[in-house]
């Protein structure tokens, strides 16, 4: 079972992959799903990104 830290552990190790992640936030939790946000930096420019992680196993669903 994943925790608030963890999903925001998660998504920060996933998007640092493509840029520099800042202001992560796990704003939700239904029906089993995590959904945090996260400001991400790169070459390409500046974007939010949405992340949805499995609560069970803490796998990430989607990212927008």
């Amino acid at each position: 079972m994943a925790s608030k830290n963890k999903v925001e552990e998660i998504t920060r190790n996933f998007l640092q992959q493509h840029g520099d992640v800042f202001n992560i936030k796990v704003y939700d939790f239904e029906n089993g799903v995590w959904s945090a946000e996260a400001e991400v930096s790169s070459l390409a420019g500046d974007h939010v990104r949405k992340v949805r992680v499995d609560d069970k196993t803490c796998e990430i669903i989607s990212v927008e």
